[in-house]
């Protein structure tokens, strides 16, 4: 109950107490008069109730003054002062109470001011020694990153739940959603960020294997297995997986509690060894028309002893221009090879389905061929994946350049102890350039030894056989049989995790299952706080957003690398009173995205969090009103930073951002800016947490409920 309600309830009371207890005498006094004595009062009442009436009227004014007085010098400045000390003790300590009210209220205000200035100081002292500490902490993480920035590869930690507590900035390069143009007419896909689900950015299948593979490795007693493979995520990008398990101590016994992910993008490489086909390609077809000049001027300077000078001079020309191109077409191949990269021989697992999605991929990028794909489910192959994709992607070619293969059929099958690829291409070829293909060297490894397709197939258990028609005259195809591995075999150990620690909150190790948001406590929600600026003030009547600004807070930190700032065409004129508050030039929202364009990046950014703003009502409402022209709707929790300040503070006047702000010393930068005024709310919501903790509104679900209660919750727009 309000104060102001407290006073009109107490002097109601006490008027109606008053006026009753004098009606109440009135009446006793008037059953115990006889029937005479009744009939001279009743004579008498016009001059005997006016002075009691006005009696009790100035004495219920006397006693209200009172109880003004009593509300205006003790009642309100205590209840002010509660707030104002309980603002100190928890949030701001350099603030101090205001003196008001009575004198003896206005004294002890000054006392608590001065234990206030001695607890200051102890505080500061405290947080120098704090600060000097994570100083040096600070010190010790910037060596380990400098030593780790030149780590070639993506990392990502992740816990049980696949909540990822760490990436580096590699991974953050990898994963870095495109620009708003980019998603046009496309699904957005997951972001990378701290509490976010890894597999809204890699395929559950291929890392569910693998986390079974090290569950199994970790049951046989193995401390540190890392189990490999190759997968493709979206934009067409080839990755060569490693995970390693993260282990904890629980109950007495080691487990898995997360797993680390180091990521290393094959699809330059892929694109290289493209590129040096088509070169070899190129060079051949340079070379044979080089020496067939070279041959026929030398056939014909045998073939006629007697030819004419010009004639043999001209000859010996071709043969001299010849030799010089033929020079200089070898230097640029052996250029161009110094420069290729050399296939790195690692073996992993890799589902079936995606392996051959890589090769047809790989295929089609280098020759003009029809390549289709087939394969049973759940086929997992242990191999050498970028060497059986270059191997494989060369018998194209060479199938191509001599007998004009145009079509490509692969289907992977189950046989018995093998899986079975069978290859066939509807023509029949020469066995001798299969022969050759599959004798020739074709990869090398860093040692510089090579190796060909039948000695990649010998260290994978393997065979291989032609098929044939006619007797086996005519070879149609062949068959590639890969022997089944162990499920129980004994996995790789590494000890050195390659990593540079960007982003970190390993307190998400802990948490256990799907617990219902709504019985979360506030301190470990993701928020996702927002701000708007708009044509106006009136959504319902046509004003719409011209800038969006975001940033995440996950376990109380607030994460400055995970942001929305964001212009928005709003396709309408932008009156002159919004450009004085907001100061954005209308002419700069020419060509920018438009706000069905920027509402499925936002949505996606605020993806299993709870939303956040100050005076969050304006704000949602330009969101719901978008929800018919885009498909968006927003069923996050909201909370609003106004109404939680009306409830730690209903006794204290102030509860704009600025008032606010100011109240808990927070720096205000870039007012009146999507993402500036989003910043200032994030740390106010982090202030506010401990206060409504200490007045028992700890969950979600206990921040929903007082916000309904709060008298700014009747706003509506």
């Amino acid at each position: 109950m309000s104060p102001r309600v407290k006073y009109w309830f107490f002097l109601f009371a006490i008027v109606l107490i008053i006026f009753t207890v004098i009606i109440a005498s009135f009446i006793g006094s008037w059953h115990s008069l006889s029937a005479d004595e009744k009939i001279y009062v009743e004579h008498l009442s016009d001059k005997l109730i006016v002075f009691p009436i006005l009696g009790a009227a100035f004495l219920c004014l006397v006693i209200g003054g009172i109880i003004s007085l009593l509300f205006h010098y003790y009642i309100i400045p205590i209840l002010q002062m509660g707030e104002e000390i309980r603002l100190i003790s928890t949030v701001n300590t350099d603030y101090r109470v205001v003196p008001k009210g009575a004198k003896e209220l206005v004294h002890l205000a000054e006392v608590f001011n001065e234990s206030a200035d001695t607890f200051s100081r102890l505080q500061k002292d405290i947080n120098q020694h704090i600060a000097h500490s994570k100083v040096q902490l600070k010190e010790e993480r910037n060596r380990l990153a400098a030593l780790m920035s030149e780590m070639p590869h993506a990392v990502l930690v992740c816990n049980s739940d696949g909540q990822i507590l760490l990436y580096n900035s590699k991974a953050r390069t990898l994963f870095t959603a495109s620009e708003i143009n980019d998603y046009e007419g496309q699904q957005p896909r997951g972001l990378i960020g701290l509490g976010r689900s890894v597999f809204s950015l890699l395929d559950r299948d291929p890392l569910a294997h693998a986390l079974e593979l090290l569950h199994r490795a970790l049951s046989r007693g193995q401390s540190s297995p890392v189990s490999s493979f190759m997968m493709s995520i979206h934009g067409g990008a080839y990755l060569r997986v490693n995970m390693a398990p993260v282990l904890a101590l629980r109950d007495g016994e080691e487990q898995m509690a997360g797993f680390v992910l180091t990521l290393e993008d094959m699809t330059e490489q892929i694109a290289a060894d493209t590129r040096r086909d088509s070169l070899i390609r190129s060079l051949t077809d340079d070379l044979q028309g080089t020496l067939g000049e070279i041959r026929d001027s030398i056939t014909a300077i045998l073939g006629n002893p007697e030819m004419k000078l010009e004639h043999l001079q001209q000859n010996r020309k071709t043969i001299d221009r010849a030799s010089q191109g033929l020079e200089q077409t070898i230097q640029m191949a052996r250029n161009n090879y110094m420069t290729h990269l050399r296939a790195q021989s690692k073996v992993e697992d890799i589902p079936g389905e995606s392996i051959l999605e890589v090769l047809a991929k790989n295929i089609t990028d280098r020759i003009q061929c029809k390549v289709s794909f087939q394969s049973e489910p759940n086929i997992w192959l242990k191999l050498d994946s970028y060497s059986f994709v270059q191997t494989l992607s060369h018998l194209a070619g060479i199938l191509n350049t001599h007998h004009t293969i145009d079509h490509l059929q692969f289907k992977l099958t189950t046989e018995d102890d093998y899986y079975s690829l069978w290859i066939e291409w509807y023509k029949s070829v020469d066995d001798t350039v299969l022969n050759n293909w599959r004798d020739s060297p074709l990869i090398s490894n860093s040692r510089g030894e090579t190796f060909s397709f039948v000695d990649l197939l010998e260290k994978m258990s393997g065979n291989m056989q032609y098929l044939t028609t006619d007797g086996g005259k005519s070879f149609l195809g062949m068959k590639i049989n890969y022997a089944k591995q162990d499920s129980e075999q004994i996995l790789p150990i590494h000890t050195n995790i390659e990593h540079r620690p960007i982003s970190y909150e390993f307190d998400l190790f802990e948490r256990r299952g799907n617990a219902e948001m709504a019985k979360t406590p506030l301190r470990k929600l993701t928020f996702v706080v927002f701000d708007t600026e708009t044509t106006g003030l009136n959504p319902s009547e046509g004003d719409e957003i011209i800038q969006l600004g975001a940033i995440r807070i996950v376990n109380g930190q607030i994460l400055h690398h995970e942001t929305i700032d964001q212009l928005v065409d709003p396709k309408r004129h932008v009156p002159d009173s919004s450009v004085a508050i907001h100061g954005i030039d209308p002419a700069l929202l020419i060509g920018q995205p438009t706000i069905d364009r920027v509402l499925p990046h936002f949505h996606n950014f605020a993806e299993g969090a709870v939303l956040v703003a100050h005076n969050a009502a304006f704000d949602m409402r330009f969101l719901q009103l978008q929800e018919k022209n885009t498909g968006i709707q927003f069923n996050n929790p909201v909370l609003d930073t106004l109404l939680l300040s009306s409830i730690t503070h209903p006794n204290l006047k102030g509860h704009g951002l600025e008032g606010i702000a100011e109240r808990f010393n927070i720096t205000i930068v870039g007012r009146h800016t999507a993402l500036g005024d989003s910043i200032v709310t994030a740390e106010v919501l982090n202030k506010l947490i401990p206060l409504l903790e200490a007045q028992g509104v700890v969950t979600l679900e206990d921040a929903l409920l007082a916000s309904e209660k709060s008298a700014f919750a009747k706003i509506a727009y």
